[in-house]
Formats: C-alpha cells, structure tokens, sequence
C-alpha cells in the first residue's frame, strides 16, 4: 500500500513545478526557428492556458475521488476500463520515454557545465534517482522539492540579468508591430515546442492518494504550480531571444547560456552563466525525479488494476512500487541512445492524445457523477474543458510533423499494449468507485 497523507500542499506545487521545469530550460526554442516570436509567445499563452485547466479540471476529479492512477482512474471512470486502459497505458509510455529524454538532456548538461559525462553518467543517474524513490516518497520529494526551487531561482535570476539587455528590434528584427507578425500557420508550427514548457503538469493528481487533505493541498498546489510556470515561461521566452536575437537562442541546445554569451555579454567563466548552468541541472534533475514518480505511479495503478502483470503492483516496505520503479531503468535507459529531440514530439503527441480524453472525461462526469463530493470546483468548468480540447486537438495536428519511423513504432507499440488489454480483460478490475471516495 502506498503511505497516505504524507504530501502537502507545498510538495504538490513542487512536484507540479518541477514535472515541467527542465522544458524552459531548453526545447521550446525550437520553435523560433523560422517562425518567429510573436508566434512563439501567442503558442506559449495557449499551451499555459491548456496544460493549466488540464490541471485544475484534474485537480477537481482528484479531490474527489483521489487515485494513484489519476488520469487513468477517470477516463475510465467515464469512459469504461478499454479508454481508461489506453490513456493510462499512452500516459505510462510518454512518462517513460521523459526518463531517457530526461537523463539525456541531463547528461549532456552535466558535460556542457561540469566537464564529465556521457554513459556511465546516465547509469548513474538512473541509479541514484530511481534509488532515492526506493527509499520513499517523501524522501525523494522533499529532493525534488529542493532541486524544482533551484531551478526556478535560476530563471528568475537569468531573466533579472538580461531584460535590461532586452531590444525590441531582436524580437520583431522586420520591424513590424506584433499583431502583424503573428501568422496561423506559425503558431500552428510553435505549438509542439510552446506546450514543452508546461506539459505533463497534469500528472500531478497521482500524488491524489498520498496528500494530506486532497480537497486544500491538491487545488493549491497546483495554482501554485501554474502561476510560477507561467512567470518562469514568460520570462525565458521575452528575455533570451530579446537580448540574443532569435538567430542565436532558435538552434541552440542551450538558450540560456547562448543568450547571455552572446557578443561576450557574459565570459563563459562568469559566476552567472555558471549559476544559470547549475540551475538547469537541477531543474533537470527535479524533472528526472518527477517524471520517475508519476510513470511509476501510472504502472502501480495499472498494475493493481489487473492491466498490467500483477509483480509491477508490489512495493517494498517504506510503500514505494519498487518494481514499477526497476522497469523504469530496463526501459528508460536504452532509451538515453536515442536523441532526446526525436523523443520530444512522441511524448507531445502521445499525452496531447490523452489529454483529449481527459476532458472529453471531465465533461462526462461533471454530468454523470455530480453526487460526488468536489472539495474543488472549477470555476467555469465545462467551458475550460472545451477551450482546452480544441486546443488539443491543434496540438495532435501539429504533431504530425514527426517523422514516419518513429510515428510507426509508435503505432507498433500501442498495438502491442492493446494486444494486452484483450489478453488480460478478463482479469482486470472494474473502475474504482469506493464508497469512501463518492
């Protein structure tokens, strides 16, 4: 059994933060390459609106009716145990391609800052981190807590330093105003890189079932969550192409540090950039933490739902699901050979896919299910529901720019989960719907 109670609201916030974090440090730049600012910052304020009433419609099923599953437990709530299996099996995936793409970009800034690097260091880190969840929950979030902290210090601090170097001629270099620059098609280009500042902060309702007092420390944590992001995201997106120019932040696997070495702004030696260059390891570190707990939560629940082998439902005695953690490593660090920028759209794709559901389920519910007991309610509910689901389905589309081999194994890959689901159908557990939980 999982420890409950152990969570509070700031621990929320800080695992939501730290989930997405490490994408504002690199990723998302991506997107200025041919299509702009105006475009890149429009996408931005669209996926910060989606990924967040993604969030706070999870966070009102999650008060009510708190699941290690999360977003699985709901789509199959309303959709019965075929769609909630293929959201949580699509969830589980993409969390577990964010290890490789995680310890990847870790690694690489580990060489880039500290000088050391390549595989024995990705071993390493799948050593430490997935050790530390062994350990307990409550350890390797109060780590995560710490290193999300770091990180959102860093930016801040990054930004402090360039705005003043910020020039509006390096945001819009033709010289036009920004309603004119903005463009259907660029921003339909932004949307994949725009959404990796903010993605995957739904998945904090898996920690529903192990918070103290889920209808307060779920709904707080999560604004809490939303509006750093939102700050931090803003601040990387107006402070590095402003004060570098979009030719120089657009292609580099560092923005950040390109930024502020830019026409020697700062010497590579200076305290700053090494600052700046310790903040993204940790945030990347934080986001390795994270993404570890969420896949392994997802397995747990799969697991202990009859979908997936009942050995990936066992947990150790501090209540960590130590052998969903273990399949973590078997899968995620081969994973480290493939390059991250190739794993960012197949995790864009595969969770934009779900969170299609997610609202789709959250509308249902709200109807089918209103005698539950919402400490949570979101204001206007429905229709940030359906905002958010054509904005994902923009998300889908742009998506498809991926190219054919790997949307080919993904398809493979799913073809083999649902292959498991008629195998196992059978034996699965029906939607939880405790009387304790309505």
């Amino acid at each position: 059994m999982l420890k409950k109670g152990v969570l509070g609201w700031p621990q929320i916030a800080g695992l939501g933060v730290s989930l997405v974090i490490a994408g504002q440090f690199s990723g998302w730049n991506y997107g200025l390459v041919g299509n702009g600012w105006a475009n890149m910052l429009a996408a931005t304020l669209l996926m910060a609106m989606l990924c967040g009433g993604l969030a706070l419609c999870i966070a009102e099923l999650s008060t009510a009716q708190p699941h290690a599953g999360g977003v699985f437990a709901y789509a199959q709530i309303a959709f019965g145990p075929f769609v909630g299996y293929l959201v949580g099996a699509a969830c589980a995936l993409a969390l577990t391609i964010g290890t490789g793409a995680a310890a990847s970009f870790l690694g690489a800034y580990i060489e880039s800052v500290f000088g050391f690097g390549g595989w024995a260091v990705r071993v390493a880190l799948f050593a430490v981190i997935i050790g530390i969840h062994m350990v307990g929950v409550g350890e390797a979030l109060g780590l995560t807590l710490v290193a999300g902290a770091i990180a959102v210090a860093a930016l801040l601090a990054f930004g402090g330093a360039m705005l003043p170097h910020v020039q509006w001629t390096n945001l819009l270099p033709d010289g036009g105003g920004f309603v004119h620059a903005l463009s259907p098609a660029g921003i339909f280009a932004c949307v994949p890189f725009a959404i990796w500042m903010f993605i995957c902060l739904e998945q904090v309702s898996s920690a529903a079932e192990e918070a103290a007092d889920p209808g307060h420390s779920m709904s707080r944590g999560i604004a809490a969550a939303v509006a750093t992001l939102l700050l931090t995201a803003l601040t990387v997106v107006v402070s590095a192409p402003g004060a570098a120019g979009i030719a120089t932040v657009g292609g580099a696997a560092d923005p950040l540090y390109a930024a502020m070495t830019h026409r020697g702004l700062y010497g590579e030696h200076d305290l700053l950039p090494l600052i700046v260059g310790c903040g993204a390891v940790a945030g990347l570190l934080a986001t390795f933490f994270s993404i570890a707990f969420s896949a392994s939560r997802q397995i747990y629940a799969l697991a202990r739902d009859g979908h997936f082998p009942r050995l990936l439902a066992r947990t150790n005695r501090r209540g960590a699901p130590w052998t969903a953690l273990a399949l973590l490593v078997v899968v995620g660090l081969p994973l480290t050979l493939v390059p991250p920028e190739k794993l960012l759209l197949c995790i864009v794709l595969l969770l934009g896919s779900c969170h299609l559901v997610l609202f789709a389920a959250y509308l249902k519910l709200r109807r089918t299910h209103a005698h539950w007991v919402r400490p949570f309610r979101v204001r206007g509910g429905p229709a940030v529901a359906c905002i958010g689901m054509a904005l994902t389905l923009v998300v889908i589309a742009a998506c498809f720019q991926l190219e054919l081999a790997l949307l080919g194994a993904l398809a493979a890959v799913m073809a083999a989960v649902i292959l498991n689901y008629g195998l196992r159908a059978g034996r699965a557990a029906q939607p939880l719907e405790s009387p304790e939980h309505v």
